[in-house]
């Protein structure tokens, strides 16, 4: 299915408020600028909101951290 641009442009705006919302959540009522976060978790969190394959996500991680998000996510205390 073709999307226009403006589709696109409009999913990814959703898709990085979606993320910034889960952000301000986790930091409860700190402000973003001044919580010290996990930028392999941020940069997880926009590859998979704009629903990147498999080898783009490896592209854009590095193999390297992508095998140490991958092992993290399945871990038994984040599954």
């Amino acid at each position: 299915m073709f999307q226009s641009p403006s589709t696109q442009h409009f999913q990814l705006v959703s898709t990085l408020t979606q993320i910034r919302e889960e952000w301000q959540e986790a930091a409860g009522s700190s402000s973003l600028i001044e919580v010290e976060g996990n930028v392999g978790m941020l940069l997880a969190d926009v590859i998979n909101g704009v629903g990147l394959r498999h080898d783009e996500r490896i592209q854009v991680l590095g193999a390297d951290l992508f095998r140490e998000m991958q092992g993290f996510l399945n871990s038994p205390a984040h599954n």
